[in-house]
């Protein structure tokens, strides 16, 4: 640990052991119960289609939420002021809304008509192909793997910090605690534990926006000591200049648009019980997400006004530093366990969603379309386990730049929003269509991000690659054979038949009056 950074964080092991062993065993509780619930492959892979408003809506926001959420984003925000935080949180606000407008409807409906348990089950679907399906599979667990490598990082780096021990067994520890109730209890394990580790999260940003205003002498003396001190913090693009009207909005669309082609996301719709339950859901999650990330990251703000001399990687603590500094160790510990469950969230629902698209997509309807649902859950099991370690391997190994590759795999995964909304929405969406611009839009995301940013005139390069992606979809289909007639008729005719069946079972009654 740096030397000015030790002066301001000193290690507490017991209180920190304590918590976080009671944290785990509370959580293995829970996972014990969730596996003794979990029978079938689809109570394995989407909690049967069974999630309520409430585990649904904190399943979303606590696996949404990452170690970054606690430690990268705070850290932006201490440095560059509200500009970082107005990029951030717009985009957290409609990252449930977003999607759930554009897809989550019907896939919800299509998940319980068709029995669609993952975001390749609807390509496949879709597309009439077996190869969209491996393609996606692939590319999806290979993302999703550095993913859940780079959380495990993050708790090995808390751990060393408040116990001196080695970070390897921060790794090893939470590893194999998700891995372990993940294994036995699936999703049905990560959602019911998301609601505890999402009550978690929302006390830990309330608690630290509170000592913080406490510490900085109240929102007057913060906001006069910004204006005379650093008045950059106020503005826009920033005290970095990192914000150009470019940046804000690439961030605001990536966080909310594109979380649509995310496959976790993908996975939570087909949880769903009923639309209603979806709508309460996303309003439980979004006023979750909102609320907290407005909290969390205006605490770095704040501690900036009475923190002073953090740089680099030193300002990713600056939220235990203000925790540690304005409150007793058993309070502080208790709060930065929340950090570490934002982690454990991730991973968790990582870790399942990867599982199914080895086991599920690639196993099942690639090599062994005969292999029986048992089957599958049994190896759903194992292959958690091995996904799990190679998880723990990499957070061990610690590859140079794992936090950029979390923003990197993200965007790769941005891409199939393509195939997706026109597959939704546009009859004509071909097969040949959706393969190939995908793969020239990686091709296109991929040289633009390492070798060639400037072509993307100051945007995120997923803005530019994904609008490339579109039109090369759009001209391939239109000289390409589309779907079959009876595909279409399922995602067309059908659901629009379905959608409006529904529609009419949950209006009120009419009654006529009577004179």
């Amino acid at each position: 640990m740096n030397s000015h950074l030790a002066t301001l964080l000193q290690p507490e092991p017991i209180p920190f052991y304590t918590t976080l062993i009671l944290f785990l065993l509370l959580l293995g509780g829970i996972g014990w119960y969730a596996a003794r619930a979990t029978k079938s492959l689809s109570d394995f892979l989407v909690m049967g289609g069974k999630a309520g408003a409430l585990v649904g809506g904190f399943a979303y926001f606590a696996s949404q939420y990452s170690m970054s959420t606690f430690m990268g984003v705070p850290a932006m925000t201490y440095s560059t002021g509200f500009a970082g935080m107005s990029v951030s949180v717009p985009g957290l606000a409609f990252s449930m809304i977003v999607p759930v407008l554009f897809v989550g409807r019907k896939l919800m409906l299509m998940g319980r008509r068709y029995n669609m348990m993952t975001m390749s089950d609807y390509l496949s679907d879709r597309y009439d192909s077996t190869a969209i399906r491996g393609v996606h599979a692939v590319m999806m667990v290979i993302f999703l793997i550095a993913m859940m490598g780079a959380q495990t990082v993050g708790a090995g780096v808390i751990l060393n910090t408040f116990t001196g021990l080695p970070e390897w067994i921060g790794v090893v520890v939470m590893g194999v605690v998700v891995v372990l109730y993940c294994m036995t209890g699936g999703m049905t394990g990560a959602m019911m534990t998301d609601v505890l580790q999402g009550g978690l999260m929302i006390a830990t940003a309330v608690v630290t926006f509170v000592v913080s205003v406490h510490a900085g002498g109240g929102m007057e003396a913060i906001t006069g000591k910004l204006a005379a001190e650093m008045p950059s913090h106020l503005t826009h693009p920033g005290a970095k200049g990192d914000f150009p009207w470019q940046t804000y909005v690439s961030m605001i669309v990536m966080w909310s648009f594109f979380t649509i082609g995310q496959p976790t996301l993908f996975t939570k719709f087909f949880t769903m019980n009923s639309y209603r339950t979806m709508f309460k859901a996303v309003i439980l999650g979004t006023l979750g997400m909102l609320f907290s990330a407005t909290m969390i990251e205006w605490s770095g703000v704040n501690a900036a006004t009475f923190i002073s001399g953090l740089s680099g990687q030193e300002t990713d603590f600056i939220v235990p530093v203000i925790l540690q500094q304005n409150l007793s160790p058993w309070i502080a510990a208790l709060l930065i366990t929340g950090i570490v469950s934002a982690g454990m969230s991730t991973i968790s629902a990582l870790l399942v969603v990867a599982t199914g698209g080895i086991t599920r997509d690639i196993y099942q309807n690639v090599f062994r379309p005969r292999a029986s649902a048992d089957q599958i859950l049994r190896l759903s099991r194992w292959i958690t386990v091995l996904l799990g370690i190679a998880a723990i391997a990499i957070g061990i190994i610690k590859p140079v730049g794992i936090f950029a590759l979390i923003r990197f795999a993200f965007g790769g995964l941005g891409i199939w929003v393509a195939p997706v909304i026109l597959g939704m929405y546009w009859k004509r969406a071909t097969l040949a269509a959706a393969i190939s611009s995908v793969i020239l839009g990686e091709l296109a995301y991929v040289a633009m991000k390492l070798w060639f940013p400037q072509l993307a005139f100051g945007f995120d390069p997923l803005i530019v690659c994904w609008s490339f992606t579109m039109l090369v979809m759009v001209l391939v289909s239109l000289f390409t054979r589309p779907s079959s007639d009876a595909t279409l008729r399922r995602h067309f005719d059908d659901l629009t038949a379905l959608c409006a069946a529904r529609a009419r079972r949950s209006a009120p009654a009419t009654v006529t009056p009577t004179e």
